[in-house]
């Protein structure tokens, strides 16, 4: 789910903070920085690139490309990791304690394009419909920020493993390890923008993401998801959940179940005046309930009808319905779950 381009990728969509004059020089002598944007921006304390489009957004936005390209990745949104990292911000599950400018940085800059610290120049219109822009990143402001993005994150990490061998083995002990997993992701990624800047990582204690990503699948398969049914058709419905669930990486066999998936179908006939078409009305009620304390950590409902000249065919259709439609819902449905397991310190 969070590999490591994806990682990367995010990590360069969601931060920046930007400064640019507001509007793009229209000088006729072509500036020096066009083809060489270190004249204007010495390679020993930046590193800096261009950018070309028809108009200012667009050359900003090729040269905040072309700046991240130094580092080996294009930009490109991965809008699920996007999603987690700044509503685990938000929720104060990733906290940034006694630096809260590193936390402003984030805030401030989370729908924008490029790397921590990167501001446009200079730009230049050259009258014949093209616009240059120039995009730098002080080396050293790179080196300070990443690293204490890398301080940051390591320490949440620490927080967020910290928990029991009973707890670990839960829904919530899994949403816990996926999110240290992202975060230390992250953190190469970070480790790698302070190399490539001229600092060093060598004294910094990195978690591994890989480690920690196989320790989530370590966790799902000690857990297990049983199942009471009621209402149904041959176990059509109860197979439809448990497809989804295994396709989550989720067993639903075995003894000594964490979870249990409760499950209740009910149908009834209606008819309507001047009408052939008989009707099979049903609701399907899922409930996802915690065995040790017995409450529903995920309730689950649809309801829908489908029509026939006999009643039974109406029912046949009633289930081939609920077969089209559950695998898409509850996989949304659980997956929202999951993103609302993130811890609250």
């Amino acid at each position: 789910m969070f590999n490591k381009t994806g990682i990367f990728l995010f990590t360069m969509t969601f931060f920046c903070l930007i400064s640019v004059p507001l509007c793009a020089s229209s000088r006729t002598v072509q500036p020096s920085w066009v083809t060489n944007p270190y004249s204007a921006y010495p390679r020993e304390r930046f590193i800096a690139a261009v950018g070309s489009a028809s108009d200012r957004p667009g050359a900003e936005k090729r040269a905040f490309a072309a700046l991240v390209a130094f580092f080996g990745q294009s930009i490109r949104a991965d809008l699920q990791v996007a999603t987690i990292y700044s509503e685990a911000v938000s929720n104060g599950v990733i906290t940034f304690q006694e630096n809260t400018h590193v936390q402003e940085i984030i805030v401030t800059a989370a729908a924008l394009n490029s790397l921590i610290g990167a501001e446009i120049g200079d730009a230049w219109n050259d009258g014949k419909g093209n616009v240059y822009a120039l995009a730098y990143l002080e080396k050293q402001k790179a080196v300070a920020t990443y690293t204490e993005l890398i301080r940051v994150n390591q320490r949440n990490i620490d927080n967020l493993i910290a928990m029991s061998a009973d707890e670990k083995n839960t829904f919530n002990g899994y949403a816990r390890y996926k999110l240290a997993a992202l975060l230390a992701g992250l953190n190469a990624e970070y480790a790698g923008i302070v190399s490539l800047s001229g600092g060093s990582t060598s004294l910094l204690r990195l978690s591994s993401a890989n480690a920690l990503t196989l320790e989530t699948q370590n966790i799902i398969k000690n857990i297990s998801i049983g199942f009471t049914v009621s209402g149904d058709q041959n176990n059509r419905v109860r197979d439809t959940f448990a497809k989804v669930l295994n396709a989550e990486g989720f067993r639903t066999q075995g003894a000594n179940a964490l979870y249990v998936l409760d499950i209740n179908i009910n149908m009834s006939e209606s008819r309507f005046p001047n009408n052939d078409v008989v009707f099979c009305r049903f609701t399907v009620n899922a409930n996802l309930i915690e065995k040790a304390t017995g409450s529903v950590v995920l309730p689950f409902s649809i309801t829908d009808r489908e029509g026939h000249l006999a009643y039974e065919e109406a029912q046949a259709r009633s289930y081939l319905s609920m077969e089209r439609t559950i695998p898409a819902r509850y996989s949304a449905v659980f997956r929202e779950y999951f993103a609302s397991l993130m811890p609250k310190y």
